[in-house]
């Protein structure tokens, strides 16, 4: 059983009629009917045998076909049940049921996402997501969710699976992350970046965000950066620090940014405070850490002083400030020289 396991079910009874549910195990949901578990109508009515069942991406789907499969005539359902000795019953419903049709925008995503699992990258996934439950994380590369993306983005009722918040699975939130990419429109956009940033969870979603549509307004980003750094939200700050360092490092800088994020946090809190910080404030200050080891790349003069301890008109936390020393030294792009003087100063 899997994440997009979601059937229905018809049964036939002992005295001749058809019971129709919904199960995510249609295994163990026809012992529970036999054991008599199931529903009153079939332990009234035993015994029962499994006719036939239709698989689909969403528990919506499942059950929007079982409540239409339930008000045909006898007459109707027998035929489809004869053609699904054919062919799948899920096949027989699109084709032949009015308005039942073709997969909305979310069971397209979720139809997709499942023919890419892949159970070793699921278990990768689920080790560096630790603030995600991971039953909700199905294991799907990033390559295959921006191509599910861009083929969403291209659909009329796209927005029916944007507007569908919050979403359940982990990749579900990477392909929204990347289908907002698609949006050119910067009002649009802002309204739908804000919303989504409700329900984002987790770094790698946060970090996954596209940006370049802030780009047409940078002084009007700049007042929403504001707006997500006062917020308090982890994710709301950790992408409006995320902002700046992608958008505002090179012919929009301005050293005072540096000032902006050297203060910027949740209240107060930060990593180095406790021996076992609390996630939010890590997944902060990690991304403040990051921020100034891409401004030492790119601004050096203006970033430098903050890896000095005490150094920068807002002093950095002696966590950030290490931090960022660290993620300095990774750096392919700062010579070996500016390393040796980092070095000095851990």
């Amino acid at each position: 059983m899997s994440a997009f396991d979601h059937y229905m079910y018809v049964l036939s009874c002992g005295d001749g009629s058809l019971y129709t549910g919904y199960a995510t195990d249609v295994r163990a949901r026809l012992a529970a009917h036999r054991a008599g578990r199931g529903a009153k109508y079939t332990k009234a009515h035993a015994p029962v045998e499994l006719v036939a069942q239709a698989r689909f991406y969403s528990k919506q789907r499942a059950m929007s076909a079982e409540a239409l499969f339930k008000q045909l005539p006898r007459e109707r359902k027998d035929r489809l049940l004869r053609l699904a000795q054919d062919e799948p019953l899920e096949t027989v419903l699109r084709r032949e049921l009015p308005g039942f049709g073709e997969d909305s925008a979310g069971e397209f995503v979720a139809r997709k996402l499942s023919a890419a699992v892949d159970e070793e990258y699921r278990a990768f996934m689920a080790r560096l997501l630790p603030t995600v439950d991971r039953r909700c994380i199905v294991g799907v590369r990033t390559p295959e969710l921006r191509a599910i993306a861009k083929e969403l983005s291209r659909r009329d009722d796209k927005m029916g699976f944007m507007r569908a918040l919050p979403h359940r699975l982990f990749e579900e939130n990477q392909v929204h992350a990347f289908a907002l990419g698609f949006e050119k429109d910067y009002r649009k956009a802002t309204r739908l970046y804000n919303r989504f940033l409700l329900y984002v969870d987790n770094w790698a979603t946060c970090d996954q965000l596209p940006v370049a549509v802030f780009a047409q307004r940078p002084w009007e980003t700049l007042e929403l950066v504001g707006e997500w750094l006062d917020s308090g939200a982890c994710y709301h700050v950790r992408f409006g620090i995320g902002v700046l360092m992608r958008l505002y490092l090179d012919e929009l800088f301005e050293p005072q940014l540096l000032e902006v994020v050297a203060h910027a946090g949740l209240g107060g809190d930060r990593a180095g405070d406790s021996p076992d910080p609390a996630p939010a404030a890590y997944y902060v200050d990690m991304m403040r850490a990051w921020y100034f080891a891409e401004a030492l790349v790119k601004q050096e003069q203006s970033a430098m002083p903050y890896f000095e301890r005490g150094g920068g008109a807002v002093p950095l936390d002696e966590w950030t400030r290490r931090k960022a020393i660290q993620k300095a030294l990774e750096s392919r792009r700062i010579s070996s020289e500016m390393k040796e003087r980092l070095r000095e100063l851990r």
